[in-house]
């Protein structure tokens, strides 16, 4: 539950009693003159005698002398939620929690604005108090209980979002060739590529911001409406001829439906998404999309849980008509948690694009390994990933069209360092080595990256 029960305030009234004075300074009170603590000890023998309003004057009181005493400021939260006056008693929580002399009141003072924040329906605003309550809390079984409870007010909120951001250097910002000559199945026929068809050096920085509201829920299933900015901003580490920084930068708009229905024995969730949006790159629209999908999430054991689905997206080119697209896709996945809490995971993608366009057709055929430690490893818990991806356009033209086609054959892997020892609020960094090497029968598309990525993300 988020409200505090009777040991808790007694015990959070008991920390106030044995908390330092702050001064000696006198307070009036009725014509009595009182020192600041008397005055304190008072107001919290009041509010145990169920007189909350004698409490708040001496709280009062006690703020005249020192208007940022956080345990009078804690005390007048206390009167005014017993009198359910929930939103200035979490304005007077956040007075105390900026006020606060140690961790453990600053933690008494986030949980009191979180419960005050729910019970008068700002749920969002509950959200946040809790992250201060977990940043603050005195030990690791009080921490996962105020998890718990912002798990528990994020399911009753109608509206949730998920902020990540990310900063990446990496030796090849543009998929770029690793040699300056094109070669066409064993034969230089082209000549030598431009520089900025070249890896080129550089910083990737990227925001994503996910939202969705819950319009409808019943007992098995839920309904919400979704939405989605991203944005992909590109720096150079040195100026190249013909291109600018910008002209790799993309952003991307999404407004869409999610509708997920459980099983009877609760095992099992079918979800369907409907979505769409704008894509546009160097800051000029690229193309508008819609696209359908249906995914399927079960747990076969008690360790291992299967997903699949599939989708179809149809994009409408914004650059010429005769490239619109349409794309269907499926995936597998499976995990599988071990001893220890570690988890291991398999995932396979195909991709098919069918387009008019010039070198537009294409299939991918896309696997992933993945595996996550279950104990950390000095401050870090780490995951590991290896996967091969493999690109085959039936038809493609340079100039004239290359017999065959193209295929392109990439490996990839990487290392994610997650840090939870040095978390604030909820949110963890995150390091990430990512490497990737790509080889096609067109030497443009020899690629070669390996990049480093910090990031932020939430743990809960």
């Amino acid at each position: 539950m988020l409200a505090p029960t009777r040991k808790r305030l007694g015990l959070l009234v008991l920390a106030l009693i044995l908390a330092p004075a702050v001064g000696v300074s006198q307070t009036p009170v009725q014509g009595v003159q009182l020192t600041v603590e008397q005055a304190q000890m008072m107001a919290i023998r009041a509010l145990r005698q169920n007189r909350p309003k004698m409490a708040y004057q001496l709280a009062g009181g006690v703020l005249k002398a020192n208007p940022r005493d956080g345990r009078a400021h804690f005390t007048r939260a206390l009167a005014l939620a017993k009198v359910g006056a929930h939103g200035f008693a979490r304005k007077s929580a956040r007075r105390a929690y900026f006020s606060a002399a140690s961790p453990i009141q600053k933690y008494d003072a986030a949980q009191l604005a979180s419960v005050e924040a729910f019970r008068d329906e700002r749920l969002t605003l509950s959200q946040l108090w809790l992250r201060r309550a977990v940043q603050h809390a005195p030990d690791d079984k009080v921490r996962s209980d105020s998890i718990h409870a912002y798990r528990n007010v994020r399911a009753r909120n109608p509206l949730n979002f998920d902020l990540r951001f990310s900063v990446s250097p990496s030796d090849n910002v543009n998929n770029g060739a690793n040699s300056p000559v094109n070669i066409i199945d064993g034969s230089p026929l082209v000549g030598r590529l431009s520089p900025s068809a070249q890896a080129i050096s550089g910083t990737v920085a990227t925001t994503d911001l996910r939202l969705s509201y819950r319009l409808a829920r019943s007992e098995r299933s839920m309904t919400r409406l979704t939405g989605r900015a991203y944005s992909r901003k590109v720096q150079f580490n040195n100026a190249v001829a013909g291109l600018s920084a910008d002209d790799l930068s993309s952003s991307r708009l999404e407004l869409g439906v999610t509708h997920a229905i459980s099983g009877a024995s609760g095992e099992g969730l079918w979800q369907v998404d409907a979505h769409g949006g704008r894509v546009w790159y160097a800051d000029a629209p690229l193309y508008d999309y819609a696209r359908l999908g249906v995914k399927r999430h079960k747990h076969l054991t008690d360790n291992l849980r299967l997903s699949f689905g599939g989708g179809l997206e149809r994009q409408r080119d914004e650059t010429a008509p005769k490239n619109d697209s349409t794309l269907y896709d499926a995936f597998a996945q499976l995990s599988y948690t071990l001893d220890g809490g570690a988890r291991l995971g398999a995932y396979v993608n195909v991709r098919e694009v069918d387009s008019n366009g010039v070198n537009g057709a294409s299939t991918q055929w896309t696997g992933v390994v993945r595996y996550m430690m279950g104990q950390e490893v000095g401050p870090a818990r780490l995951s590991v990933s290896l996967g091969q991806s493999v690109v085959d356009y039936d038809r493609y033209t340079v100039f004239v069209p290359v017999p065959g086609g193209r295929r392109d054959d990439s490996v990839f892997g990487g290392m994610t360092a997650t840090f939870h020892d040095w978390s604030y609020m909820g949110f963890v960094p995150t390091v990430s080595v990512r490497a990737e090497k790509s080889r096609s029968n067109i030497s443009r598309f020899d690629v070669d990256e390996t990049s480093l990525r910090l990031g932020i993300r939430s743990e809960f």
